[in-house]
């Protein structure tokens, strides 16, 4: 093990640089991603529960593993400018995916919680907070980071269900060919509808991008009628090609393995969100992320600075839109079916509400705000029809829907004012806390 990391200390004593070999860095988030999955095929069980104890055991023993792998080297910019380096970023990493892993199985169970707390439910719930941090994601990309104000989000998960209904129904082609497609018509699509962009700016853009909505809506309804009448769209199952048959878990009946039951569209969604959410996280990072913040803070100085200022707002809605177009396929595909009242502009206000609650500057607040959206209501329908006190009083349950909705925007307007950076930035300041207490109980340790 001496050989394979290496420890050296700067002549001025105050810093030590330590490299890791890559196949050891990468073994913490191997081991992350095995563990749920052996857990949940030993039948084993000498006391109940003993699972969760072993799975929590695992869970700090891959974050300590991860922490200890990390590569330190002050003297090394390109370090820094990767992703998860720090001891800190590696440990939670490596604990964000044993534990996403862990979700499917843990849902999975029987387990019967008191209260009648809706246990079967939350799968769905799960589901749409991955498929919706997705577009959430796309559109903090250009509302946060470069500053266009978009009301044609739904006008692109239109388009993305229009190409998954052409291409995987009417051509009769895969559901993998339907999701390139799909970016590609909303990547051309969006550049085309974001030359407004080039001369508009704050209000008089998002009108613009309002009459976009409404251009789309206007063909989403006469391509319905006109290729699938009055009834909506159904979409089919997607089926796992047959070149991943060989995977672990995945037993194919009759030649097809198809995506039809909640846990199979839980592993389909987390991996194409995480892709796509990875790279735009690698976007953001690089020169046109950059860009993208140059413009958003004024334009005129990042012309000044060389920055092509029409190409980078044309770029920011080619590939928020084709990220979009991703997702509208595959809550097309979730869902089976789709009509004409499928896509309003409430649901752009939706995913307003996401990134603005979530946080507008960081990937990060996407998924925060999407499990803010859909976490919520569920557990507030469950509050107040099965926890004592809260089900007698007969206004909640008279007016259940608009008690929810109040009770979401009292607590919109406290993020907003308590915390404007939302809750991705109230997660960063806790682990910032946390982790000065934990480095100076280190310092005191050692002195």
């Amino acid at each position: 093990m001496s050989e394979m990391t290496i420890t050296d200390t700067s002549t001025s004593g105050s810093s030590s640089v330590k490299r890791v070999p890559a196949s050891l860095r990468v073994l913490p988030f191997l081991v992350a991603l095995a563990s749920p999955l052996i857990l949940d095929n030993i039948s084993w069980n000498p006391f109940a529960g003993w699972k969760i104890l072993v799975g929590f055991i695992l869970l700090i023993v891959v974050g300590k593993f991860a922490w200890s792998t990390a590569e330190r080297d002050p003297d090394n910019p390109r370090l820094a400018l990767k992703l998860w380096h720090r001891p800190d970023q590696r440990a939670l990493t490596a604990m964000t995916c044993m534990g996403l892993v862990a979700i499917p199985f843990i849902l999975g169970t029987d387990f019967d919680p008191p209260m009648d707390f809706p246990w079967a439910s939350w799968f769905r719930i799960v589901n749409y907070i991955v498929l919706f941090a997705l577009g959430a994601g796309a559109f903090n990309l250009l509302a946060g980071y470069t500053g266009q104000l978009s009301m044609a989000h739904a006008a692109f998960l239109m388009i993305g269900t229009m190409v998954g209904a052409h291409v995987g129904l009417i051509w009769g082609q895969s559901f993998w060919l339907c999701l390139p497609i799909a970016a590609v018509a909303g990547a051309a699509l969006g550049a085309l509808f974001g030359i407004p962009a080039l001369r508009l700016r704050g209000l008089y853009l998002m009108l613009a991008t309002i009459g976009v909505h409404f251009i789309v809506l206007l063909g989403w309804k006469e391509y319905l009628v006109h290729y699938f009448g009055f009834g909506g769209v159904r979409f089919n199952a997607p089926n796992l090609p047959s070149w991943l048959h060989w995977v672990p878990g995945i037993n194919p009946e009759d030649g097809e393995f198809l995506i039809n039951t909640q846990f199979r569209w839980f592993w389909l969604n987390l991996t194409i969100t995480t892709i796509c959410l990875l790279f735009l996280v690698n976007v953001i990072r690089s020169r046109e992320g950059r860009a993208f913040a140059a413009v958003r803070d004024r334009d005129i100085s990042a012309t000044l600075l060389g920055i092509n200022v029409a190409r980078s707002k044309l770029v920011a809605f080619a590939l928020s839109s084709a990220m979009v177009s991703v997702s509208g396929c595959l809550l097309s595909y979730y869902n089976r079916a789709r009509s004409e009242d499928s896509f309003n502009l409430e649901q752009v206000l939706d995913y307003g509400i996401i990134i603005v609650v979530g946080g507008f500057m960081g990937i990060q607040g996407a998924i925060f705000g999407s499990v803010f959206f859909f976490a919520l209501p569920m557990y507030f329908e469950w509050m107040r029809e099965e926890l004592p006190f809260i089900s007698d009083i007969d206004f909640f349950s008279r007016y259940a829907g608009e008690v929810d909705l109040a009770i979401r925007g009292i607590l919109v307007v406290v993020v907003l004012v308590w915390r404007p950076d939302g809750l991705a930035g109230l997660w960063q300041a806790a682990k910032n806390r946390l982790l000065r207490q934990f480095q100076n109980s280190q310092a005191g340790a050692a002195q």
